[in-house]
């Protein structure tokens, strides 16, 4: 089975050669495609993704648009593989994972989580403040208690995840902000969700992109999400 590995990103130059090695190490020759989406970053993102093109990268950029959610659902347009995963540029995400994430759905698996929270092998690396990590974990526990759908799900707010394409056939995604496997999970067509355990890594180069809009626009998708009546 093909995989296409989606990645969204913005002001991500020095991240994305160093990722696009580590994803060709662990993953085997011919199985998969990484499209890199990028919102036209001011850095050289794109230029330095379509550098890469022989070793599997698709670019693509996004000029009059914004938003890591919204750059997925792109991405999910301009695949090609049966399994889609979706992890962010920074390195945080650790490559060497995404061979447990297929597995996962090659082994039957409908959605394969990267899991930080409540299980076992799972956490954030040190160098997070002790807010952050409250703050973090207090954000996962109001999804899980607001969404209905989302209430046995370990880690809903995380970025690494893979999915079989079927689960977001004909399914339309209109996320806002930075969050999109919450949606998934409220509107996608499966039966087996997994989660893989994964310690979430520290920025090398650049910087979060998280802000107060975008914490306003998680609490509006949440509430969008909590209304959403499946047809």
């Amino acid at each position: 089975m093909k995989v296409s590995i989606i990645v969204p990103t913005y002001n991500e130059a020095e991240n994305i050669p160093i990722l696009i090695r580590r994803i060709n190490n662990v993953m085997p020759k011919g199985s998969f495609e990484i499209i890199v989406v990028d919102d036209n970053s001011p850095d050289g993102t794109f230029e330095a993704a379509q550098k890469l093109k022989k070793s599997g990268v698709k670019a693509v950029k996004r000029v009059n648009e914004r938003g890591l959610a919204t750059a997925v659902v792109e991405g999910f347009k301009r695949s090609t593989g049966d399994i889609m995963v979706v992890m962010d540029a920074d390195l945080q995400h650790p490559p060497e994972v995404i061979p447990k994430l297929v597995e996962s759905l090659m082994t039957g698996g409908d959605i394969s989580i990267g899991t930080r929270y409540k299980i076992k092998g799972g956490g954030v690396e040190e160098d997070w403040s002790m807010p952050r990590k409250m703050l973090s974990r207090a954000s996962a526990m109001f999804v899980r208690g607001f969404v209905p759908a989302l209430r046995n799900i370990k880690d809903p707010l995380t970025g690494f995840f893979a999915v079989q394409r079927n689960v977001i056939k004909n399914v339309e995604l209109t996320p806002i902000g930075f969050k999109i496997l919450a949606e998934i999970l409220v509107k996608g067509k499966y039966h087996d969700v997994r989660e893989v355990p994964f310690v979430f890594g520290t920025r090398r180069f650049g910087k979060s992109h998280l802000n107060m809009r975008e914490e306003i626009n998680f609490i509006v998708h949440n509430i969008r999400l909590r209304k959403y009546k499946k047809q």
